[in-house]
């Protein structure tokens, strides 16, 4: 299959025995682990069965040679060959139908990504998405040193919303009425806790999905430390912004290398005046240092845009697995967001008047987000197809099977 200018890629077509079933995208886990070829088709061929779906498998590059953007280009392009060559109805025509995308490690958050922008109401569009262990934000703990939260610096640019990241965006109006608000004790202080271990830090030396690999395979796939934060590359960033920013550090200009004392008020205006206009910025020192600051949520899909609605969800991770954290903050960020917009389609509220509300949107949106811990890493292509491993990928596929029957639509 072409990608216009930038070569081609091989697209796997595994036939479903009903030639109008539907279709049901598989993405490799990438470069992150070891290929697995042998687990890959045992994991297709589990899919293919429970499913009763077409599988196309889209073999996307990534490596030092094929750097972002191009494994992202190349899922989509091969989003589109799918639309264009398998979804014909009568006459040849194209015809709306309902996909489904899988996907594992960076597959699984390539699939995240794709799943939440192509899901246009009236369109074929993705209805079902089944990730495990994706890599949905590509800034790694390791990289940012703790720091409590009452010292987190603002961001540099402004936020879409004042939430905090964490913050409870549905919360009651009564909880918002003046003198309603929990009054605050004064409380004796204690010690502060001791910080909890991330799954990062926890299974950082997993046997399976080791994090020191994944942070020196970051280097190879993305050309610039910039391209962590784009919300295509780390999905999580649609619905919060990042908990880190790039701050560039800048040579001191040598005239105003001086103490405040040596030089009076008039005369520091006058050199600062002259030199924003006057004087080129001083070249950065070195590199852009990450540094952790506050993290404020986002509104995904955007209020008013009736045209998005996004897919179920079936989230999976392992209990001993470093990514554990990710996957579960996929499905909270997810949950709120279905939540939230359900709410508003409803009611044209986004907040709720009493907890019994809030709790029965709430209810809704975890059916819509399934997510589930499974034992140690939990990893499809690392797991013996035939056992319980087996089992698992079959229950995805009875998933997907629901989802993408028109019944449920």
């Amino acid at each position: 299959m072409p990608c216009r200018s930038n070569g081609s890629i091989k697209v796997d077509v595994y036939h479903a025995l009903d030639a109008s079933a539907p279709v049901l995208m598989y993405l490799p886990p990438g470069p992150v682990v070891p290929s697995n070829l042998e687990a890959e088709e045992g994991i297709i061929a589990a899919l293919r069965a429970s499913s009763a779906a077409t599988i196309v498998r889209i073999n996307y590059r990534a490596s030092s040679q094929h750097q972002f953007p191009t494994p992202y280009h190349d899922v989509l392009y091969g989003h589109d060959w799918i639309q264009e060559n398998m979804l014909l109805g009568s006459a040849q025509k194209p015809r709306v139908a309902r996909l489904g995308i899988c996907g594992e490690l960076m597959g699984g958050s390539i699939a995240t990504m794709l799943a939440l922008t192509e899901c246009r109401v009236g369109e074929s569009r993705v209805v079902a998405a089944a990730v495990n262990n994706p890599i949905v934000d590509w800034v790694f703990p390791d990289d940012l040193p703790h720091t409590s939260t009452s010292e987190l610096p603002e961001p540099a640019s402004s936020e879409e919303t004042s939430f905090p990241a964490e913050e409870d965006m549905m919360a009651s109006f009564k909880a918002l009425k003046v003198g309603e608000m929990s009054k605050t004790k004064t409380k004796r202080k204690r010690k502060p806790k001791a910080v909890p271990l991330t799954s990062w830090q926890a299974w950082a030396d997993s046997p399976v999905v080791p994090t020191l690999p994944l942070s020196e395979m970051r280097s190879v796939l993305f050309r610039q430390q910039e391209d962590i934060f784009d919300r295509f590359t780390s999905p999580v960033h649609f619905f919060r912004s990042p908990h880190a920013q790039l701050v560039l550090p800048q040579a001191i200009d040598s005239a105003l290398d001086q103490p405040d004392y040596a030089l009076d008020l008039e005369t520091q205006m006058s050199l600062s005046h002259y030199n924003s206009f006057n004087r080129e910025s001083p070249p950065p020192l070195g590199p852009p240092e990450l540094m952790r600051c506050r993290s404020y949520a986002r509104v995904y899909p955007q209020a008013g845009n009736g045209k998005v609605s996004l897919p179920a969800w079936n989230i999976t991770t392992g209990a001993e697995s470093p990514l554990h954290d990710q996957a579960s903050e996929l499905s909270k960020v997810l949950r709120r967001s279905i939540a939230r917009h359900a709410m508003k389609s409803q009611t044209g509220r986004t907040r709720a008047h009493d907890p019994s509300e809030k709790r029965y949107y709430e209810e809704f949106a975890e059916k819509r987000v399934r997510f589930e811990t499974q034992p140690e890493t939990g990893l499809w292509t690392q797991q013996l197809l035939g056992g319980q491993g087996s089992r698992r990928i079959e229950d995805i596929g009875t998933w997907m099977k629901h989802c993408l029957s028109p019944e449920h639509a």
